[in-house]
């Protein structure tokens, strides 16, 4: 920890999302894979090499899955090839949550941040309430299928 209590790993996961908002907003890949998300064949039809922008995409998330593995071995001290294991569900809760649609070319990174803080404040807090960990899993289930319930009803309006 630093002399103003914020952990160091915070601190790389804001410099991270940071650097990926200026990637995804100011630069033209960032522009691109917008473009691929809503519509692959009309991406590929105005001249965007979309297998490159695809693969790219995929070599990014791998540093930064590879970043978050090493931080979590980090603080945890150990590795174990099932730590992220039954975090699926939450994440996609977050991206949801955060303004990604489920139909692409939607969201932005500090809606995904947002997103995460406020799956993981929800889970904190019925921890430490002591709520059964299947009864938390539910409750995040019921939080995801109503933020895509509202993203397809303002989806539907917008039309």
């Amino acid at each position: 920890m630093i002399g103003t209590g914020i952990a160091y790993p915070v601190l790389l996961a804001l410099g991270v999302a940071a650097a990926m908002a200026i990637l995804a907003n100011r630069r033209r890949t960032g522009r691109y894979v917008y473009a691929i998300g809503g519509n692959p064949e009309a991406a590929e039809l105005s001249g965007i090499n979309t297998r490159r922008i695809i693969a790219l995409t995929f070599v990014i998330m791998g540093v930064l899955a590879a970043v978050g593995a090493i931080i979590t071995t980090a603080r945890v001290e150990s590795a174990t090839s099932g730590s992220g294991e039954g975090m699926e569900l939450s994440v996609i809760a977050a991206a949801v949550i955060g303004g990604t649609s489920f139909a692409g070319g939607i969201g932005t990174i500090p809606g995904a941040v947002l997103g995460a803080l406020i799956i993981q404040s929800l889970i904190t807090g019925m921890q430490l309430m002591r709520f059964d960990n299947s009864v938390v899993q539910i409750a995040v289930g019921v939080v995801l299928v109503v933020a895509v319930g509202i993203d397809t009803v303002v989806r539907k309006r917008a039309r």
